[in-house]
C-alpha cells in the first residue's frame, strides 16, 4: 500500500484542505506566527518581560487554535504519520544493516 493511500493521510489532506481555505483559522495562524517572531526578537534582545507578554498572548491563540476539534484531530493525525514513518524508516534501516553484515 502506497503512503499516500493510507487513511491517515487521505485525512491529513482533506483537514489541510479545509484549514487553508479557513479565513478565521488562517487569520490564527498568522497571528500566531507573528508572536512566535516577536518572541524570538524579544529573546534575542533581551526583552524578558516583553518575551513573558508574547508567550502569554501566542498561548491564548494556541488554545484558540486546540479549542477546535478539527486542529486537535490534525495535530494527532500528524503525530500518527509521523509514527507511521518512523516505524518504516526503522524497519529500512535494519534491513540494510543486516544487509551490510
Amino acid at each position: 500500500m502506497a503512503i499516500s493511500h493510507h487513511a491517515v493521510v487521505q485525512r491529513i489532506r482533506e483537514l489541510e484542505n479545509y484549514i487553508d481555505h479557513n479565513e478565521v483559522l488562517n487569520d490564527k495562524l498568522l497571528r500566531l506566527k507573528n508572536k512566535q517572531k516577536q518572541m524570538v526578537n524579544a529573546k534575542e534582545y533581551h526583552q524578558p518581560l516583553q518575551y513573558k507578554t508574547y508567550k502569554k498572548e501566542y498561548d491564548e491563540i494556541y488554545q484558540e487554535l486546540l479549542d477546535l476539534p478539527f486542529v486537535e484531530e490534525y495535530l494527532e493525525l500528524l503525530d500518527e504519520a509521523n509514527q507511521i514513518l518512523l516505524n518504516i524508516t526503522n524497519y529500512i534501516e535494519e534491513k540494510i544493516n543486516k544487509a551490510l553484515d
